[in-house]
């Protein structure tokens, strides 16, 4: 029997972990916001935080994994319901942010907040820790290497650029060597551009699978 995968041909992601800090009315707020690959690396994250600050009243996390079943958790750790983790979880799930968590240590100030003064502090210090750690767009693409000749690499960089198509910097042998990568809704015209462009004399090796980064067209967390 053979098991299917899935795989997204787009999702939104962090590309770093980040760490802030937001003070309001005396209350202490330490807010990180890291990529995450799997459930595993979302419980470490948590405990991590825990252990770094022991003494702090609460620990309030959220974090989303993406996939063909979307998990998700979050916790308010003694806070009243609805007033901590829940609005660390929207600041991930709002924009479309998968693959990643966060983890917010309170330390009391001695002044109370109130329900919307905590879904007010919460909030913000998720936002500015998500902000911290960039959200990004990655897409699957497939890469592709072409080997050429000299005289058509420069025509073939401005063509790729010209059409929106991503390449790395070419390598240098007996002929020049090009890594591109292509959505599989172009790879085919990526094929036809090459070989109108070398008159059929490039070799194009399909290679692996991977996501890459991609202009993130999002205003923002």
């Amino acid at each position: 029997m053979t098991t299917k995968t899935f795989h997204r041909d787009m999702y939104r992601t962090v590309s770093q972990a980040a760490r802030i800090e937001w003070i309001e009315r005396k209350s202490r707020f330490i807010a990180e916001c890291r990529p995450l690959a799997d459930e595993n690396q979302a419980q470490a994250f948590i405990r991590g935080i825990r252990d770094e600050f022991p003494d702090a009243t609460h620990h309030v996390y959220a974090w989303i994994l993406g996939g063909e079943q979307q998990l998700q958790r979050f916790s308010d750790d003694g806070e009243p319901q609805g007033t901590a983790g829940l609005p660390v979880l929207d600041v991930l799930r709002k924009p479309g942010i998968e693959q990643a968590g966060i983890v917010v240590a309170r330390y009391f100030g001695g002044t109370l907040l109130g329900t919307g003064g905590l879904v007010h502090a919460y909030g913000q210090a998720a936002a500015l820790a998500l902000e911290a750690a960039r959200p990004m767009t990655l897409q699957r693409c497939r890469r592709v290497l072409l080997t050429l000749d000299y005289k058509d690499l420069d025509r073939m960089r401005h063509q790729l650029n010209q059409r929106g198509f991503m390449f790395e910097a070419a390598r240098f042998g007996v002929d020049a060597e090009l890594p591109v990568a292509t959505p599989a809704a172009r790879y085919d015209e990526l094929i036809a551009l090459c070989n109108d462009l070398t008159a059929g004399s490039a070799l194009i090796e399909a290679l692996n699978w991977a996501y890459i980064p991609i202009e993130d067209r999002q205003s923002g967390p």
